[in-house]
């Protein structure tokens, strides 16, 4: 995975094409290493980077299934300055950006889904 995020994420790709017409992407932020990017509640020193994880949410975001984007386990609790959480904003915008506009249904738990 870390010798070629992009590539793997490539091939994950190309399997789910061959089995399902969309596919939405969970990131869970517990995935990047803890103390690169301390923004996780479970700590995980074999992590990813943030620009591993970022080369594999581009790729997912970019291909013609991407349906969506969860986020989950950010813990701004661990980021007082806001700094992580601005940085991996952005990052996500960048992923993001190149979407059709048919993937970008964006909503908050709990509130009512947009029709």
């Amino acid at each position: 995975m870390r010798a070629d995020p992009a590539g793997q994420a490539g091939a994950a790709l190309a399997y789910l094409a061959r089995r399902c017409d969309s596919y939405l992407v969970h990131f869970d932020v517990d995935v990047l290493h803890t103390g690169l990017f301390p923004l996780a509640n479970y700590p995980h020193f074999a992590g990813l980077t943030l620009d591993e994880v970022s080369a594999c949410l581009n790729e997912f975001a970019g291909g013609d299934g991407f349906g969506g984007l969860v986020i989950t386990e950010v813990n701004p609790d661990h980021d007082p300055s806001g700094q992580l959480l601005r940085t991996l904003a952005a990052r996500v915008v960048r992923a993001l950006a190149p979407c059709p506009m048919r993937a970008l249904r964006i909503w908050t738990a709990g509130a009512r889904k947009p029709t």
